[in-house]
């Protein structure tokens, strides 16, 4: 999918295309929904803006250009990005409007009935955004390092899925398996570094399906992270989301061995605990299999977290099922889980399927909720009086530790890693003290 010509959307062009805007210091706010490639787009984006001269405006209200990067993997998402755009077209009506990201690749008609001077933009054509403005384009594979002074950068090094899962229009959307060269991100990775990034997040929408070939070697995501980490140092690396058919005996070893430098963390989506709900979301494994991986995970690395996603209330899910489902996360003992309740998405073979009632589904997901903060709080509980390692978040009066735990330094940090010691857990929140302390 291409921009939609002005023309087909009967606007008038407030700003002018191709004006060299950004050099007069124009407002531009930006926002982002969805994942974490979404956040390393949105990130990419923003950094060719500003690189170009543009201003980051506060809100939308006083923005002169508003860009919209949407997400579409729930209905939820699907309605907070239109409210979004809703907004938009009616407070700020003289700004110039461009969507982009999956809700505007998969139905540009709901993004132009909430929004109809708006310019949408697929997934294509998303890296010649800035273009549109007079900059230069984006980097290859939207890569640029997140805005200055960030603490954690989001890494897009992979892109589609060509899957089939019952429930997810992300392969429709995107499709296309894609890799970034390993040269390109050798060096974004030292730019990164050489800026002060403590923390670089590895994100795909099949991070583990990441194969290149470098000199003539083949490169696979195991490979990449150990060049990654050879090219500079500083720095950790985070994985994020990662199917468990791809969390190899080679990333456990890497995570033992790198010293730290690779998050002992994993989030593997688990989806169900039930291998007949599984099987009706055409998953491609079984709950035996995830439990090998999960066990294979916690002998190689017995220091790091593991995390999951959950969807409550898929079509067809007896109470039966849900029961069997949740007893199987118990007994994984998650350190923490993120739960969706099912939603319909058009054009999956799920959306056809008769859905438990949505009592029922919120019920499940509250279940759901209650055992993830119940493991949540175990996973911080075991972190008390042990030595962790912190990338600063926010104003630098938190950090986010390596196994993935927020935690409250009082005096603050700096910008790098700071090794600290978990001292207590004060109103639910973990405080640490300096590491000797």
């Amino acid at each position: 999918m291409a921009v939609v010509p002005q023309e087909a959307l009967g606007r008038r062009d407030r700003l002018g295309v191709g004006a060299k805007l950004y050099n007069s210091g124009i407002k531009i706010w930006v926002k982002t929904f969805g994942c974490r490639v979404n956040q390393a787009e949105g990130d990419a984006l923003k950094a060719a803006l500003a690189g170009a001269g543009a201003r980051e405006a506060e809100d939308f209200d006083g923005a002169d250009a508003c860009v919209i990067n949407t997400c579409t993997v729930t209905g939820e998402a699907d309605r907070e990005a239109l409210a979004l755009l809703r907004r938009v077209a009616r407070r700020n009506p003289a700004a110039r409007l461009v969507v982009t990201g999956c809700l505007a690749e998969r139905d540009p008609r709901a993004v132009l009935a909430a929004a109809p001077h708006a310019e949408v933009v697929g997934h294509a054509a998303k890296a010649g955004i800035p273009a549109m403005f007079g900059c230069s384009a984006a980097p290859a594979g939207m890569l640029a390092a997140s805005p200055a002074g960030r603490s954690r950068a989001f890494l897009k090094v992979q892109d589609g899925c060509n899957m089939s899962c019952a429930y997810c229009t992300i392969p429709a959307i995107r499709p296309e398996l894609s890799s970034v060269p390993v040269a390109e991100l050798i060096a974004r990775v030292r730019a990164l570094a050489a800026a002060g990034v403590p923390e670089i997040v590895l994100c795909g929408v099949r991070l583990g399906r990441y194969l290149r070939r470098d000199d003539g070697e083949r490169v696979d995501l195991a490979g990449l992270i150990a060049r990654l980490l050879d090219a500079a140092e500083g720095f950790r690396l985070r994985l994020s989301s990662l199917e468990v058919t791809d969390a190899s005996d080679r990333l456990f070893a890497l995570m033992r061995s790198s010293g730290g430098r690779l998050c002992p963390h994993l989030h593997l989506p688990l989806q169900s605990g039930c291998d007949e709900t599984l099987r009706r979301m055409r998953r491609w494994y079984r709950c035996e299999f995830y439990r090998r991986r999960a066990d294979a995970y916690r002998a190689a690395v017995p220091e790091g977290s593991l995390f999951a996603d959950v969807i409550a209330g898929f079509p067809g899910e007896t109470d039966a099922e849900h029961e069997r489902s949740l007893s199987f996360a118990r007994e994984l003992g998650f350190d923490g889980l993120h739960v969706f309740r099912y939603s319909p998405r058009p054009g999956t073979a799920a959306a056809a399927w008769k859905a438990p009632a949505p009592a029922v589904t919120r019920a499940r997901a509250e279940e759901w909720r209650s055992l993830d903060a119940s493991r949540r709080d175990a996973h911080a509980d075991r972190a008390v009086g042990r030595a962790r390692v912190l990338a600063p978040a926010l104003d630098g009066r938190e950090g986010v530790s390596e196994d993935f735990l927020t935690v409250r330094v009082p005096r603050g940090l700096g910008r790098g890693l700071t090794p600290v010691r978990v001292t207590a857990r004060e109103g639910g929140a973990l405080v640490a003290g300096p590491s000797g302390s």
